[in-house]
């Protein structure tokens, strides 16, 4: 099924916050889009007029950043009137959970813009030292860098993952297959995927990162 919907409004959320110079502050974003931020019980989005997001109030300090994104997205989403359309690539049970996994990409995207991370493969190339310094530059999580690094060129053939211990906590991918799965106990990762680039996160022993592509 088409996801033509999706991809235009992934191009205008990305052109929306290129017009702001891509303001990594998210309440000032929201300003300079016309949305007025209030507090409430929930986490709400409409794009009015007035464009209004709701955060809830017991909203912790830590998610507040990705989730004023998100509901940016949401307004957006509803401005450019493609809600509908995204809801309409996937069956109807599911296209509650389409509508915000897009918007999480959207939001994603502003949090790791492609400025940030074209200079940051034109550094360090496909490697496990890129994701590690791009979550550093945009300060994001690890596995969110990943996921954003591993899926900036939708025609690449790249993977990558994630070890804590044994154990593989995160696995990201983009038109290939790994020989393992997130959770999966996999105590030698070097002799399952002997082509992958790892990197020992510094100060984790115990975690690694890696990166293959062909």
């Amino acid at each position: 099924m088409s996801r033509d919907a999706t991809h235009t409004f992934l191009a205008y959320s990305r052109h929306e916050h290129a017009r702001f110079d891509y303001e990594p502050d998210p309440e000032r974003l929201a300003h300079l889009l016309g949305i007025r931020i209030i507090s409430g019980r929930t986490n709400e989005a409409t794009h009015g007029p007035p464009s209004i997001i709701q955060l809830a109030r017991d909203l912790h300090v830590g998610r507040r950043r990705f989730t004023l994104l998100h509901e940016i997205n949401h307004v957006l989403m509803q401005r450019i009137g493609l809600e509908e359309a995204v809801a309409a690539e996937v069956d109807e049970d599911d296209s509650d959970a389409h509508i915000e996994a897009v918007v999480n990409h959207a939001a994603g995207q502003m949090i790791l813009p492609d400025p940030l991370v074209n200079i940051v493969h034109g550094m360090y190339g496909d490697t496990p030292e890129a994701v590690l310094n791009l979550a550093l530059a945009g300060k994001a999580s690890v596995p969110a860098s990943m996921h954003r690094f591993i899926g900036r060129d939708p025609e690449a053939y790249l993977g990558a993952f994630m070890t804590s211990g044994s154990y593989i906590a995160h696995v990201a991918t983009c038109n290939i297959g790994l020989p393992f799965h997130r959770y999966e106990r996999v105590p030698e990762v070097h002799l399952v995927l002997p082509q992958a680039r790892l990197l020992t996160v510094p100060r984790r022993l115990d975690v690694q990162l890696g990166v293959v592509g062909w």
